[in-house]
């Protein structure tokens, strides 16, 4: 049990701050805190592991592969582009990237404090305490009994014979996810669902809005703790209704559609603020930016079969009011270009269903 929780704590953690290394280093600002760093990290490397997970797994399942066969594609895919990106940064952002290391970690105030109590708070309850879902009829069902008979959407969670349509899943595997933890840790699938990977969903979702309020607030350390706080209250007492995002993260942190509306949707709001900034302030779109956005829409696609659809959705609008805003079309243009590939999982579903 004691390896699995430190594979899972690796896994859900160290893994993808290693993986948004990249991404970290050649978006930072230049009054990041080593704790500003660290968030960027590890949600865009969250993001590039959901992106690269689901065009695999998605492939897999309409070729009925088994899941250890699609396990065997991934690793080395994602062990290769881990490895391409940490070679760009020790090769061309060494220097950057030590920079940043030094700076501090950041001051932590009073309303910082209470921030982080609450933070803790909840993620320490999610641990010890699991709220069943009906949903999870579904979705745990699917990542346990592909844990144990390794084969992908094949049988019916509800019933227990063979599944008829199941294209209105396949294209948004998220439950794989699970298993793929579940397979790496040794951790049973159930338990990684309810008790080992809810605190990690929330820590994602807290750290798209600790960025979030340095996008709003700069370097106001006081303002930045404070919406940090009221957000973790909002949170904690925003359970008053099924539909909420809030109750999505306290009560169903284990599927697809929590991390779509927690941290995905969020994620790409970051990314069209910092587009919108670079826009007025005359600077070009980045390779990083593209990448980010299109590795976002996969993995929107991964958590829901429409979240590629929604996530384009926020990309067309911002990008119309952009054009609108500031007269020019190439920013937008190229936006639209990079979230574009995400819509191939919808279009195939509308197509096979």
């Amino acid at each position: 049990m004691i390896k699995g929780i430190v594979i899972t704590i690796a896994l859900e953690i160290l893994l993808p701050v290693i993986a948004g290394l990249y991404f970290a280093v050649t978006g930072r600002e230049e009054n990041d805190t080593g704790s500003m760093f660290l968030a960027r990290a590890y949600t865009s490397g969250q993001i590039l592991l959901f992106a690269l997970f689901q065009p695999v797994f998605v492939f897999a399942i309409l070729k009925k592969m088994l899941f250890s066969q699609a396990l065997r594609i991934y690793l080395p895919i994602c062990g290769a582009v881990l490895l391409v990106l940490l070679i760009i940064i020790f090769t061309g952002y060494r220097d950057q990237l030590v920079g940043v290391l030094k700076r501090p970690f950041g001051r932590i105030g009073f309303w910082g404090m209470a921030a982080m109590a609450g933070i803790v708070f909840m993620m320490v309850m999610s641990f010890f305490r699991t709220y069943m879902d009906g949903d999870d009829a579904f979705y745990v069902a699917v990542a346990t009994g592909t844990a144990s008979s390794d084969a992908m959407y094949v049988v019916e969670p509800y019933t227990g014979g063979a599944i008829i349509s199941p294209f209105r899943y396949l294209f948004a595997p998220f439950p794989m996810w699970i298993t793929f933890l579940s397979r790496m840790s040794g951790i049973r699938a159930v338990a990684m669902a309810h008790t080992f990977f809810p605190w990690s969903m929330m820590l994602l979702s807290f750290s798209v809005m600790y960025i979030l309020a340095g996008e709003l607030y700069g370097t106001d350390h006081t303002k930045r703790d404070a919406f940090m706080f009221f957000v973790s209250i909002l949170t904690a007492f925003g359970d008053y209704s099924i539909y909420t995002a809030e109750n999505f993260l306290l009560a169903r942190s284990r599927q697809g559609k929590a991390a779509l509306a927690t941290f995905i949707i969020p994620f790409m709001l970051i990314l069209l603020i910092s587009l919108v900034k670079k826009t007025r302030e005359d600077k070009k779109i980045t390779l990083r930016d593209g990448s980010l956005l299109m590795l976002t829409g996969f993995a929107g696609a991964l958590c829901s079969t429409m979240g590629g659809m929604l996530c384009m959705a926020l990309v067309g609008v911002c990008a119309i009011c952009m054009a609108v805003m500031f007269r020019k079309l190439r920013t937008p243009l190229l936006m639209m270009l990079c979230t574009m590939p995400c819509m191939v999982f919808a279009a195939m579903y509308l197509v096979m269903r």
